[in-house]
């Protein structure tokens, strides 16, 4: 009985610290995105989201599987340090001889591309931080869940790099300045890591052990990250490639908005993930599927509304956030404003139904199928349509991985939202629409349009939920009780 209330409350903590680790990097995200808006030009924001998608690519090869695999095999042997000790010293060798070729391939892309040549100074800055990642093996701290270390941690160094930013990054010649400020909040994160690791395992470096034991699940992760870092960066990549700079900084300003909110929404979901595992395990299907619907029925009572707010005022949110010189990304952000909705539903598919229920193939074919379509749509519509074709690409394939994901989950698993609760919240939407046409109307300027429409929409929105008898919030509390 003691272990079970430690265990619990050591979850509440947990989900406490990632919650203030979210909270933060939200808000430092409100506050340097705006900036840099005034600051640098479309275009130069445009090259920085570039070459970190390319950088991105870089880390996934330096990092493969291992964080996934780290985790799931070290908490096995938590309790036998010498055994930790020694899966920790071949794991980071394999990351380490993993970093290497990373760095090699980036090398490679940099001498034969003339595109990526341009970008080189960036890229390589950006890239600094991938040997420091390797090197914090961050892996290490989520087996002994250090949760509330890494909190702390990630919220000092990203305080200390908006200090810089604000300090530093001054006019439109110091985007490499702006670049650096972003590697040292993770380099020197890393750092700490790294400083601290010896008291949590005695690692050495050595290269005689079997690769082969551990190379064959890591590679299996490692496509379930690639596949999954190609949806997800498709659309820049493609962009930048396709289109121009001017189109691609649009874009991310556009996407960046609607990701801080996906994040902020989805915080349910990385709390009750290990939840759902645990009921999946002990208890069975049964208290699983009810858990999982609720989540599900609270996803969309949250996200209906701020996609609806999205779309009707998105020139008003994209001037908020960034600068009038941004305002042709209003058409993006109504597109994105409605992905919302479905790439939260497939994020919360994947990582709260089928990866607990253990049905990971079904996963991996869902986002792949998901993939295709987002590359070969973007091909279709960029063209034509640059960062609005991009947006739509993206909204078609979030609506193919809902799909993906029903159709192919176990029947037991298949997961459909409450028709009651659905109704309720499209007609809160209703309202919603309304308010912000109101607030349209008024002509008072982006902010004051934005707050009144919140002010307005936010109390309205949860007084007809109410009214239709929508009580999700406090089942989804009484359900994430269960044990």
């Amino acid at each position: 009985m003691d272990k079970r209330e430690r265990k619990t409350k050591s979850l509440s903590r947990n989900a406490l610290a990632s919650g203030l680790q979210t909270g933060t990097r939200l808000v430092c995200a409100l506050v340097t995105y705006p900036y840099l808006a005034r600051i640098l030009r479309v275009d130069q924001l445009g090259q920085y989201d570039f070459a970190a998608t390319v950088v991105s690519w870089a880390a996934l090869v330096a990092g493969l599987g291992i964080y996934t695999y780290g985790v799931r095999e070290g908490a096995k042997k938590r309790d036998n340090p010498e055994e930790l000790s020694r899966f920790a010293s071949e794991v980071l060798v394999i990351n380490l001889a993993s970093t290497l070729l990373a760095y090699l391939g980036l090398a490679a892309c940099l001498l034969f591309s003339s595109k990526l040549r341009g970008y080189g100074p960036l890229i390589w800055t950006l890239s600094t931080s991938i040997i420091f990642t390797t090197l914090g093996c961050e892996w290490l701290y989520a087996v002994h869940e250090e949760y509330g270390y890494l909190a702390l941690r990630n919220i000092c160094f990203q305080i200390l790099s908006l200090f810089l930013l604000l300090t530093y990054v001054k006019d439109e010649g110091d985007l490499l300045l702006y670049a650096w400020t972003t590697v040292i909040a993770s380099a020197g994160a890393n750092l700490v890591n790294f400083i601290r690791l010896r008291r949590y395992c005695s690692w050495s470096l050595t290269w005689r052990f079997s690769w082969q034991k551990h190379l064959l699940p890591i590679l299996v992760l490692f496509a379930n990250a690639l596949v999954n870092l190609l949806y997800v960066s498709a659309d820049v990549a493609q962009l930048g490639v396709m289109t121009s700079d001017y189109y691609t900084g649009l874009y991310s300003v556009a996407s960046k908005v609607t990701a801080l909110l996906k994040q902020l929404l989805g915080a349910v979901i990385v709390v009750t993930v290990p939840r759902l595992a645990c009921l999946y395990g002990q208890k069975g299907g049964g208290f699983f599927v009810k858990l999982a619907r609720q989540i599900g029925d609270l996803l969309l009572t949250l996200a209906l509304p701020a996609s609806c707010a999205l779309f009707i005022l998105g020139e008003e949110v994209v001037v908020l956030t960034a600068d009038l010189d941004f305002a042709p990304a209003a058409g993006a952000m109504k597109l994105l404003g409605l992905t919302l909705v479905f790439s939260l539903l497939a994020w919360f598919y994947m990582a709260a139904v089928l990866v607990p229920a253990r049905q990971e193939k079904a996963a991996l074919l869902a986002i792949s199928l998901a993939s295709v379509v987002n590359v070969g749509l973007n091909f279709l519509l960029i063209p034509a349509f640059k960062e609005k074709g991009a947006a739509l690409a993206t909204l078609l394939a979030d609506i193919v991985t809902c799909l993906a994901c029903y159709f192919l989950a176990k029947r037991p698993t298949r997961i459909l939202p409450s028709g009651k609760k659905l109704l309720a919240s499209l007609l809160g939407c209703f309202y919603v629409y309304l308010v912000c046409q109101a607030a349209l109307a008024q002509e008072l300027g982006p902010a004051a349009t934005v707050g009144l429409a919140a002010l307005l929409a936010i109390p309205g929105y949860f007084v007809i939920l109410y009214l239709c008898g929508n009580r999700i919030w406090l089942e989804f509390k009484h359900g994430s009780r269960q044990e």
